[in-house]
């Protein structure tokens, strides 16, 4: 496969290889690095130029294509969380577990290099989710990483999904991070389920946390302070954010996350989840969209 991609996508600055039995794209151009991997169409790293890694990628992930890759900015689509009926289902639906096709790779006149990955139902996705479609990730890595989502409806019948760019951001002391930019939004609290409320102030970080911020459509800033950096999510039509970092406890229970590594991440999510669920008619399309960057 490596030698067929390289042979159809003969790009300046974009390289295919290996990881185990996972196929890896890796793009190097003037403003920054990347690499993805077609399984689960999985941003593993952005580093822009002369900065450290704005992505946390876990030392102990999977790569046997039986398992999602934990770190980076793994696709939850078409649910997030648990399915809310079928519990056998996996968690954070199923793309994030599948092989996609890449579909195009091109430099941009700015010097930016964009790229196209396409997942189609099959009938192993119908047999657990009765909707034909298509979903296309498109991503540019410049100073910033651009990724939007679109979800094609093809069935013949309206469908509803929630969903969520899943990404784990690299900082160097999670406990007592700042958090800016999710204030006035609706806060659900999903460790202690306490009644919703308005969010007040600033997050300052203290794992456990598990939250949902519903009616959210500001930019968000993450307060890396011990590597004097500000890490930035911008979004559009993405109505909700999750804040989860698993703590010192919770983290024994992940076998591909070393026990010592939960304060190395924090986990800043765009989607549309909960009451923020999204309906598409039939032939119809809904792209949310993800800009994350640095300023240092």
């Amino acid at each position: 496969m490596i030698e067929r991609l390289a042979r159809q996508f003969n790009v300046k600055g974009v390289s295919f290889n290996k990881q185990d039995s996972l196929a890896m794209i890796e793009i190097n151009n003037r403003f920054a690095s990347a690499k993805i991997s077609l399984h689960g169409a999985c941003v593993l790293s952005f580093t822009p130029r002369n900065k450290k890694d704005i992505l946390w990628l876990s030392s102990a992930a999977v790569y046997d294509g039986r398992s999602p890759i934990r770190g980076g900015v793994p696709i939850c689509w078409p649910w997030f969380g648990g399915h809310p009926v079928d519990s056998s289902l996996p968690a954070h639906g199923f793309v994030r577990n599948m092989a996609w096709e890449l579909t195009q790779i091109s430099e941009l006149d700015s010097g930016e290099t964009q790229l196209e990955l396409s997942l189609n139902s099959t009938t192993k996705t119908l047999a657990i989710w009765p909707y034909e479609f298509n979903l296309q990730l498109k991503i540019k890595v410049g100073e910033k990483l651009v990724c939007s989502l679109t979800t094609t409806n093809l069935s013949h019948k309206s469908l509803e999904i929630t969903e969520a760019f899943h990404a784990y951001f690299n900082v160097e002391e999670a406990k007592g991070l700042f958090i800016e930019g999710l204030e006035n939004a609706t806060h659900l609290d999903k460790l202690t389920h306490a009644d919703a409320v308005q969010q007040v102030g600033k997050i300052v970080l203290n794992p456990p946390m598990d939250s949902v911020y519903l009616k959210h459509n500001s930019v968000v800033k993450i307060k890396d302070e011990i590597n004097n950096r500000t890490l930035v999510v911008e979004k559009s039509d993405a109505n909700s954010c999750v804040v989860w970092n698993p703590g010192l406890d919770i983290v024994k229970g992940f076998k591909d996350i070393p026990d010592e590594d939960w304060t190395k991440f924090v986990c800043v999510e765009p989607g549309n989840v909960l009451d923020d669920s999204i309906t598409i008619a039939k032939g119809s399309k809904h792209t949310m969209t993800m800009v994350i960057s640095c300023l240092q």
